[in-house]
């Protein structure tokens, strides 16, 4: 099943990025996409239908794939705190047990019942998360029980019936909006011209010093016994070596580059998006030591292989979104 998953990715990707013929046969099906969209966003709250005393900020894609909405929302979360806000998270907890009421995020979930993203954002931020397919209801369950100033929204933009303040884009700027093309003829969930009401537009890996952001390196944790290495240290002591990156990202590559471009060798092992790096993959490597990322990290449990190293990461955000957020956020709640 998961080598099939990662044809069918691998197959979409060249389709929605290449110049394929396939894209073309399937325009049809894009245009009752559209409509289908059109109609749902005809009936969506406009901007600012939020609850009394709550700001809510969605950190959304425009393309399928991941982006790296996740890191943002981490990188804004840690920002609004710091800047004195009570801060809480919705989710959808993809690929969770959390198919019906919206749950809260708890210290003995893990990622199988409420989803790998939620669970590393609770970790990370230490605010309430909460997880459920109707971002509404979990909107309201958040608002219920916890006392929140601004909830971030990791991905929703098409969840219409959200009420939100502000929307922020997460594109790469490699990959762009591929061919431009509503699915399935295309990566896009909806018209490129959305992108003209939303409030900013981030893109991975752009030289656009107001939308671009990057991943910084801190460090590397051994997973098995938790200790820290900065990441001088760990070029010092692996320049040498042959190293495995093994990963389960949306857009592996970019983990990839991110590791060769520091000057380390690397032999790379891609599974499709969201999936759990299981023992036998591990055993038919030779590799001293396997660099895997937080979200791979968070979804093992079990015995522990002594080579799987987290690679630590930091996203910097522009200072224009800092800037310009700062100037929309509500008045602090003295306490």
């Amino acid at each position: 099943m998961t080598a099939l998953r990662g044809a069918v990715e691998r197959g979409l990707n060249a389709i929605w990025y290449g110049n394929s013929v396939v894209s073309w046969c399937l325009l049809p099906l894009s245009l009752l996409v559209q409509f289908e969209v059109k109609r749902r966003r005809d009936k969506a709250p406009s901007k600012g239908a939020t609850p009394d005393g709550v700001m809510v900020i969605v950190i959304g894609g425009l393309t399928v794939g991941g982006t790296g909405k996740t890191p943002v929302l981490i990188a804004l979360g840690r920002w609004l705190q710091h800047c004195g806000y009570r801060v809480g998270v919705i989710s959808r907890g993809y690929r969770s047990h959390a198919l019906g009421e919206a749950r809260q995020v708890a210290p003995n979930d893990d990622a199988a019942s409420v989803g790998d993203e939620p669970l590393l954002i609770w970790r990370e931020l230490e605010v309430p998360v909460v997880v459920g397919r109707d971002r509404l209801q979990a909107l309201h369950a958040l608002m219920q029980h916890n006392a929140i100033d601004i909830v971030l929204s990791d991905d929703g933009l098409q969840h219409y019936q959200l009420p939100r303040d502000l929307e922020i884009v997460v594109l790469d700027g490699r990959r762009g909006l591929g061919n431009g093309r509503l699915l399935p003829a295309g990566p896009l969930r909806e018209p490129r011209e959305r992108l003209e009401e939303v409030d900013w537009v981030l893109e991975r890996n752009s030289d656009d010093p107001h939308r671009g952001f990057e991943y910084h390196i801190s460090g590397a944790r051994h997973l098995a016994s938790g200790r820290l290495v900065v990441w001088s240290d760990c070029l010092s002591q692996w320049g040498d070596q042959t190293l495995t990156a093994m990963t389960a990202l949306g857009q592996p590559e970019q983990f990839f580059q991110m590791l060769t471009t520091q000057g380390l060798r690397v032999e790379t092992v891609s599974l499709p998006d969201h999936d759990v790096i299981m023992p036998q993959q591990l055993r038919g490597i030779a590799a001293e030591t396997v660099l895997i990322t937080e979200k791979d990290a968070i979804k093992l449990s079990g015995s522990i292989d002594s080579r799987l190293w987290v690679v630590e990461i930091e996203v910097q955000l522009p200072a224009s979104l800092l800037t310009g957020l700062h100037d929309k956020l509500p008045t602090r709640v003295q306490t």
